[in-house]
């Protein structure tokens, strides 16, 4: 189901493109603040270098945090709502919970020693300011920077301003010592090899840097002139143009100083360029050369002119290559200024003269060979936005159309990179009149990516916008929109709403004549009973669904899972035979089309069908052989299964050992994806049931120790220990450290903290210590915070060991 990675890993800082400048005394003052405070925000101007001087910075710091430095690009996101589920993701932790994103985001990080980083908060500054104080409160560990044009104004938060780099003063004998001029230098040496400051060019520099006001982005937007002009002919253009708009740069200097290098630049672009560069900004985030040509190309952009245009402001630094990804992207400052214009009702080009301190020299003349001509319209803000839905309204046909194919998983994993263009798609066709019907045929189109990616709430919360916007209350739209809803809180576990759901819909399909609503719905209800532990109430539904698609065809890849379904109810009645029977039916379905995901979900189900029949060594070579491509494509739920599936054949084969770091490892993953009571009553008795024969195999205190250490194992070296065959794992994540009070010959823990310390080993959270205890979770917390601090540890894991080590042997 889900084919996210979700356990922390060190970070996700990108590399830098450009070399860093200066800002020395700015990153020293940075990296105090994030040791003396848990939540510090760099508030500055647009273009002022926030993002680079946070990174830099986070790079330097994140090694003294346990669980890396991990960067939010909030630039992208549009909704507040999807905030938390946004920096969930980049934590590469599930959407698969039901209950408030926020909430379960807290409780992943209660624990968890990390430093976050929020870019661009500014349009979400309500949100990001409820998220942040939320998480810096649940998690004691965790430390937040941010990024704002404004203070997101919590309790606690420490205000860094950022400012423009220093500038020479007008006397000054060393001006290349000031960071501005080293910034300009460098970047002019990266369009102009060769490029140094000299006592002929030094005064030009200096006045340039100056009227700049030490902006690097406006100092990086100058440099590029270089390629067509000298650096004379750059301060003299420049300053005409400051002298042009002199009388309207009052309040707010910097701002304008940017905004007029901005139009300058913008200016001295070719019509064509100005044209696409304001299209562009419909694009939330990054994007490739397709998408510009479908979205933005018409007869004023012929489409065979973008890719060369593009590459223009490619090399005029509006736009950004990654040429690891092949993909494009615009800094929010110049892709805020383009969507004014196009919004703007006429062209946006000056009317000064091309003779003027405005006018573009040959390389940059008015009409290019572009194929655009001088007085495009603007003003097209919805028509661009209606082919950007459009675009991706097509690649998400073009995936539904290999969805059962072998290469399924890598046409999911373009939808994934696509997902911030999805989202702002999604949001623009659902609020926009006329467009809403669009906007519930994309949303429709997208339900198994979302299965597939595991994103259940937010599938949830599409689902219910794109069932109010359907007029057609009896219509087959929103019939379908009301079931995917209730599908993805059947996924979350949550049944109540979703029964009364698809008994309506069943009601209203015959009159719809949609014989696949129909199964659908029959194959939900049937998950609903299995859940609840009716297996006879299940078969019966399943085998209503599969009569249905063995007649009208198998459409998606959903479907599929009919027949593994009805296997694992079968099997659980003790009918082996026939539950072998529909697995292979299953994989005969999946092998016409050379579907895998499915087909690898139908083998862990054939070889838990072996072991509930005695045959373990077949289920183990049936496990292996579904948790190769269940690791592979990252599918959680396809993983823990097959940790817990292996477990069993462990302890079936006399490997107790083996198979309590198989069951500890499975808890771990379990916890962060919600109770297995997700996968119904009857595999939450079984599991509990391999437990307990581990307790009494292997006793209390060693079962505690295997459970910690198998906890301590992330997904890939689970999966890695898992398809191996040795008893315990080479390599942990944690390795126990010397008892404090062995080497001290003192207790350094009070008798509340060993009390807390104990139940940290048995695996409860925080919530569930408070309730044993009858305490607040908050005192847990506190006493959690201090017991870290007097053993010197940095996760819960570490105490958890601790805690069982320090027990007198039996």
């Amino acid at each position: 189901m889900t084919t996210l990675a979700t356990e922390l890993r060190p970070g996700n800082l990108p590399a830098e493109m450009t070399g860093f400048v200066g800002r020395r005394d700015e990153l020293a003052e940075l990296r105090r603040a994030v040791e003396r405070s848990r939540l510090v925000t760099l508030c500055g101007p647009g273009g002022v270098g926030k993002t680079r001087l946070t990174l830099r910075a986070a790079a330097a710091s994140r090694d003294a945090f346990e669980d890396g430095a991990w960067l939010v690009e909030l630039s992208a996101l549009r909704d507040p709502g999807l905030l938390a589920r946004t920096v969930a993701e980049t934590l590469r932790l599930p959407d698969v919970g039901a209950g408030d994103p926020l909430d379960l985001l807290a409780e992943h990080l209660a624990s968890r020693h990390l430093l976050l980083v929020l870019d661009t908060c500014e349009h979400l500054l309500d949100g990001c300011a409820l998220l942040t104080e939320v998480l810096v409160r649940a998690a004691p560990r965790l430390h937040v920077v941010a990024t704002s044009r404004e203070p997101l104004n919590v309790i606690g938060e420490h205000i860094l301003p950022v400012g423009p780099l220093a500038v020479p003063a007008e006397d000054a004998a060393d001006p290349e010592s000031c960071d501005a001029v080293r910034l300009f230098a460098d970047r002019a040496a990266a369009v102009r090899p060769g490029f140094a400051v000299t006592g002929a060019n030094r005064a030009a520099v200096t006045r340039l840097c100056r009227r700049l006001d030490g902006i690097p982005l406006a100092l990086e937007l100058a440099a590029v002139r270089l390629r067509a002009m000298s650096v004379d002919e750059l301060d003299e253009r420049l300053s005409d143009r400051f002298r042009l708009l002199g009388p309207t740069r009052t309040g707010q200097v910097r701002h304008q100083t940017l905004h007029t290098a901005i139009t300058w630049s913008h200016d001295l672009c070719t019509d064509a360029e100005r044209l696409l560069w304001a299209r562009l900004s419909v694009f939330p985030g990054d994007f490739d050369l397709t998408a510009a040509e479908r979205v933005c190309a018409d007869d004023a952009l012929p489409a065979g002119t973008v890719f060369g245009v593009l590459t223009r402001l490619v090399e005029k630094s509006v736009v950004q290559y990654e040429e690891d990804r092949r993909r494009y992207r615009m800094l929010d400052t110049l892709r805020e200024y383009a969507a004014e214009r196009l919004t703007a009702p006429t062209s946006t080009r000056t009317t000064q003269s091309t003779n003027g301190a405005d006018g573009a020299n040959g390389a940059d003349s008015a009409n290019g060979a572009d194929g655009a001509g001088g007085g495009a319209s603007l003003g097209e803000a919805d028509a661009v936005r209606r082919r950007h839905r459009e675009h991706y309204a097509a690649l998400a046909e073009r995936v539904a159309a290999h969805q059962l194919g072998p290469e399924q998983l890598a046409w999911f994993g373009r939808l994934r990179d696509e997902q911030a263009n999805l989202r702002v798609a999604l949001e623009w066709s659902l609020s926009t009149p006329g467009e809403q019907e669009a906007g519930v045929r994309l949303a429709l189109r997208l339900a198994p990516y979302w299965y597939f990616a595991g994103l259940f709430g937010e599938a949830r919360k599409w689902y219910g916008r794109a069932a109010d916007a359907v007029r057609d209350g009896a219509g087959p739209e929103r019939a379908w929109a009301e079931f995917w809803n209730a599908t993805y809180a059947v996924q979350q576990g949550d049944l109540d709403p979703a029964r009364g759901v698809f008994a309506s819909i069943l009601e209203r399909a015959e009159g719809l004549r949609d014989p696949d609503l129909r199964a659908h719905c029959h194959f939900e209800i049937g998950l609903i009973r299995f859940y609840e532990g009716d297996l006879d109430g299940a078969v019966a539904a399943y085998e209503k669904a599969e009569v249905i698609w063995d007649r009208i065809g198998y459409r998606n890849p959903i479907t599929l899972n009919v027949h593994y379904a009805h296997a694992g109810a079968r099997a659980l009645r003790g009918e082996a035979r026939r539950a072998l029977e529909l697995c292979a039916r299953g994989l005969e379905v999946c092998a016409r089309t050379g579907e895998k995901w499915t087909a690898a979900s139908t083998i862990w189900m054939r070889g838990t069908t072996h072991w509930l029949d005695g045959d373990g060594e077949r289920a183990e070579a049936d496990v292996r052989e579904s948790l190769r491509v269940k690791a592979g494509c990252r599918d959680l739920i396809g993983i823990v299964v097959c940790l817990d599936l292996m477990g069993a054949c462990a302890i079936t084969a006399g490997r107790p050992e083996r198979s309590a770091v198989l069951c500890g490892a499975g808890e771990h993953l379990w916890h962060l994806l919600g109770s297995p009571i997700q996968r119904g009553s009857h595999y939450l008795a079984m599991r509990e049931a391999l437990v307990s024969g581990l307790r009494d195999t292997l006793g209390e205190e060693r079962l505690a120790e295997l459970l910690a250490r198998g906890a301590a194992l992330d997904v890939e070296d689970a999966a890695e220990f898992a398809l191996g065959d040795d008893d315990l794992p080479a390599a942990l994540r944690v390795h126990p450290a010397p008892s404090p009070d062995a080497a001290s010959g003192t207790q350094p823990l009070t008798r509340r903290e060993l009390e807390i310390a104990d139940l940290v080993a048995e695996g409860l959270t925080n919530r569930e210590i408070a309730e044993r205890l009858v305490i607040a979770k908050r005192t847990v917390d506190s006493h959690l915070e201090h017991i870290l601090a007097k053993l010197g540890f940095t996760s819960r894991t570490r105490v958890a060991t601790w805690a069982v080590e320090r027990r007198p042997p039996r």
